[in-house]
């Protein structure tokens, strides 16, 4: 697998494996990561992986970029094109997909898509997607890929309020914002579920490599969950 690295910071080196999000990548980043975590101890403080980097955040009181490249490099150079088949559990979020409510934007994407608000759910909802990263926000999980009816462009101006647990797609992309916060992506939904907890190990409830589908339930699951509106 051919790589490349370069200095992120005072204590980090950025690998960099491909330019463009799949699904095969991602796992052989992921595989890498718990490889390079096994081999390296305590020299790493900290893995990040991505759509097609990994970025290791190292101790500099013992390691500096040149030696952890060094060692890096052997381990690299001998890893495989493509990682084994694994299988993690799917981890199932239910959302309560409603026009009126918690998916604003559900009737005028079904009208560009065209279909029905109902045939966009089930577009959405009928397949498994893949956590590529982490990033915007705490336990903001990029996943993919969506079905190629369903891409979409960001929208031309972002709310500056988007709650908490609301389920959105941009670009080939669906994620769920974690807390309050301003956001551009189309709303098509809510879960109940918590996503971050800044008690919990780990605080993200969604990592990347795991698999996650979305499921629909009607008002009264979602409110009886702990669902609000």
């Amino acid at each position: 697998m051919h790589w490349s690295a370069e200095p992120a910071g005072v204590n980090a080196i950025l690998l960099r494996f491909g330019e463009r999000m799949d699904p095969a990548l991602s796992a052989c980043i992921h595989q890498l990561g718990q490889r390079l975590r096994a081999c390296l101890g305590d020299s790493l403080l900290n893995i990040t992986p991505a759509y097609t980097t990994l970025l290791l955040e190292y101790d500099l009181r013992l390691e500096d970029y040149d030696s952890l490249l060094a060692r890096l490099t052997p381990l690299l150079n001998h890893q495989p094109e493509s990682a084994p088949e694994t299988r993690s559990e799917v981890i199932h979020i239910p959302v309560f997909y409603d026009p009126h409510t918690t998916g604003p934007d559900l009737t005028a994407l079904a009208e560009r898509c065209q279909c029905s608000v109902e045939q966009l759910i089930h577009l959405h909802s009928s397949r498994e997607y893949r956590v590529y990263a982490l990033g915007f926000a705490p336990g903001f999980a990029y996943m993919g890929e969506l079905d190629s009816r369903l891409i979409s462009a960001r929208r031309e101006t972002p709310r500056s309020r988007v709650p908490a647990g609301s389920v959105a797609i941009a670009d080939n992309q669906t994620a769920i914002y974690p807390i309050e916060s301003p956001g551009g992506w189309h709303l098509l939904g809510r879960t109940p579920m918590k996503l971050f907890n800044v008690d919990a190990d780990p605080p993200a409830l969604l990592q990347p490599g795991q698999a996650v589908r979305f499921h629909a339930v009607d008002r009264d699951t979602y409110l009886s969950l702990g669902g609000t509106l």
